[in-house]
């Protein structure tokens, strides 16, 4: 009998994870709302449905037999279906409740981590800008306001004083499905993604990137390098400090991702988590830096089975993603074969084509596409990635259709 993945969400960052399900003989089934979502096209078969959606998704599919496990690759909205259809449908490693809290609401996962006795910082929620006013009074400016439930720095808004905080507010609860914002202290220091799995309650393997991210009031990720060098205390205790903020939560068995910072204080502090792996390519960086299979390991632990983790010595790896600074119709991108050819180029993804509205790259879904670069230095690593850059063009037209060259504008 075939083994199914139902695979929420057909997101830019979940392509991969068809292929990678193919080719370990997985059949898929992508569950998303558009039909043009980039997944779909990749699937072996389509299930036009919201991810915030179980029991719709349950009364299609919930009479299946082949179904052997699901995962939700690229999003945190999904997770509470996941864990919904996992325990519904009896399948190995259901997401306990409290790590689906902590993933799709920052408040829950701050506790958690005060809990655990990990570094954190000051940080209030609410629902409206009299209330977090008022709550706010102790945390020290410039903050950052960000709706609970949002990923992707969709809603994220720096308030550099008090003074600016209702209308930051304003603004971000726009993006907010639970009408909650978080006020948090701004951190300074350097921003990294820490990518892990957790078997019966132990870290196997965990992996860390600096992360490049657009200058406020955006935030928005640019891209990933690993391996990212941490002092050695900080290392050493890094491990620990993930076992002890899941051994809270519950979560026992599973991928994870979390945004960090180096604070220049010398602590490392998590920012937020998901239980899921990281999207933008980063299971493609770590694969190709430390030799790991994020993708085969996740579905492996989502059917029940034990993952194989065998890694290598770390070798320089890097994403950067492809986007835009202006707005425009995509007429036409330059120097694809070419930049396939680089020695040093192991994945090309545009998610954009002919006719595309671009928009500029202010959240994570406005991106054109990314680029995996690996090398045996940094050095050569940089030289191939302004390689890309030099040579990749999208060609736009604004408004009064004038033909436009756009060099990817990001490092």
């Amino acid at each position: 009998m075939k083994r199914t993945l139902v695979v929420l969400g057909g997101a830019d960052g979940s392509v991969n994870v068809y292929r990678r399900a193919r080719e370990l003989g997985y059949h898929t089934i992508c569950v998303d709302i558009r039909p043009n979502a980039p997944g779909v096209a990749v699937a072996d078969e389509y299930l036009q449905l919201s991810v915030r959606a179980p029991e719709l998704i349950d009364s299609a599919l919930g009479s299946r037999t082949d179904i052997a496990g699901v995962i939700c690759p690229a999003s945190d909205v999904g997770l509470p279906t996941q864990a919904w259809l996992s325990e519904k449908w009896k399948l190995p490693s259901p997401l306990p409740p409290a790590a689906v809290e902590a993933s799709v609401d920052k408040p829950v996962f701050r506790s958690a981590c005060e809990r655990a006795g990990v570094p954190t910082y000051r940080s209030v929620s609410g629902s409206s800008g009299a209330e977090l006013v008022q709550a706010a009074q102790h945390i020290r400016f410039p903050a950052l306001v960000k709706p609970v439930d949002s990923s992707g720095s969709r809603g994220v808004v720096s308030c550099v004083d008090p003074g600016r905080l209702r209308s930051a507010v304003s603004e971000s609860l726009t993006f907010s499905q639970q009408g909650r914002v978080v006020v948090e202290e701004h951190l300074d220091g350097r921003h990294l993604t820490i990518e892990a799995l957790i078997v019966d309650g132990e870290i196997v393997f965990h992996a860390v990137t600096e992360r490049t991210i657009t200058p406020p009031p955006l935030f928005v990720t640019t891209a990933h390098l690993m391996p990212a060098e941490l002092p050695g205390k900080v290392a050493e205790a890094l491990p620990d400090m993930l076992a002890a903020v899941c051994a809270e939560l519950g979560y026992r068995t599973g991928p994870l991702t979390f945004d960090a910072v180096l604070g220049r204080d010398g602590k490392l502090y998590l920012i937020e988590m998901g239980a899921r792996m990281g999207g933008n390519g980063i299971a493609e960086v770590v694969e190709n830096c430390h030799g790991v299979d994020l993708m085969s390991a996740t579905m492996s632990l989502a059917v029940g089975e034990e993952p194989t983790i065998s890694g290598k010595d770390p070798r320089p790896t890097l994403v950067h993603i492809l986007a835009s600074d202006r707005a425009g119709r995509l007429i036409g991108v330059d120097g694809v074969d070419e930049v396939r050819a680089l020695p040093e180029v192991v994945d090309l993804q545009l998610f954009v084509h002919e006719g595309s509205l671009v928009r500029p790259y202010e959240q994570a879904g406005y991106k054109l596409g990314y680029v995996v670069v690996t090398a045996d230095s940094v050095s050569r690593l940089w030289s191939a990635e302004n390689a890309v850059r030099g040579t990749l063009k999208f060609r736009l037209a604004n408004r009064n259709d004038d033909e436009q060259d756009l060099a990817v504008p990001f490092p």
